[in-house]
């Protein structure tokens, strides 16, 4: 947990040392966020949460490269309840000012979902269906492959196909809804995620932000649950 804690806070920093190197003339270009929640409980519950995301896009014609990594960890009386790692890379080939074409990898790992490691390359189309000043609205069609390697070593290797679609909402100056729904899957199994958030900006770079996820999953390991969310509250650096 601490050490998950120390990462963080360095990334946080290696952050911080970054926006001074890709100012000037990449600035428009450039538009990252880290955000970070920790709670920690002593006396009868011992229990200590760790939530931390990053996302950076780089946005420039026709090339636009989205990454994003994420990590969850829980302890209760020491004893680890979750541990959760994802990361992705998409990078969009702009066709027109709507249209692109896009290519996809992520790579999830958790042992208490029953994964060691889950690979998934995909390929496929997105639109802009609406983008203005204030609301932005994208959908997103595509297929691939997916390798799952299981705790308990087996592994799995199947066709999949993917749908996902995301809106951000610019209510005011300072408030920001988002929802973002996707599908992915095939024989072995479909994941489909939901994300609602409103994030609520405190000054130029720091804001709150309010989500709730969750994740389900059509087959799982036996004595798996199927559906997981989380409910979280996180401080969010904007730059």
């Amino acid at each position: 947990m601490y050490r998950l804690l120390i990462i963080s806070i360095l990334a946080f920093a290696g952050l911080a040392h970054a926006e001074e190197i890709v100012q000037a003339e990449t600035a428009r270009a450039w538009k990252s966020d880290f955000e970070m929640g920790f709670v920690q409980t002593g006396g009868n519950t011992q229990t200590q949460t760790l939530n931390a995301k990053g996302k950076f896009v780089w946005d420039s014609d026709p090339i636009r490269t989205n990454v994003e990594a994420t990590a969850l960890s829980s302890k209760d009386q020491k004893v680890s309840t979750s541990e959760r790692y994802t990361a992705s890379i998409q990078e969009d080939w702009k066709m027109s000012k709507v249209d692109y074409l896009f290519g996809r990898v992520g790579f999830l790992t958790d042992r208490f979902d029953g994964y060691k490691r889950r690979l998934r390359e995909t390929i496929g189309y997105g639109r802009d269906l609406i983008k203005d000043k204030t609301l932005h609205w994208k959908a997103e069609v595509g297929g691939g492959l997916r390798q799952s390697t299981l705790t308990t070593n087996e592994k799995q290797n199947d066709t999949i196909g993917r749908a996902a679609t995301a809106v951000v909402w610019k209510i005011n100056d300072a408030a920001t809804f988002m929802q973002e729904l996707s599908t992915e899957g095939g024989k072995r199994g479909f994941v489909s995620n939901s994300l609602t958030a409103l994030q609520q900006k405190l000054n130029g770079r720091l804001s709150t932000k309010i989500s709730f996820s969750a994740q389900h999953t059509s087959k799982v390991p036996l004595g798996i649950k199927k559906m997981n969310t989380e409910t979280a509250i996180t401080l969010v650096w904007s730059y």
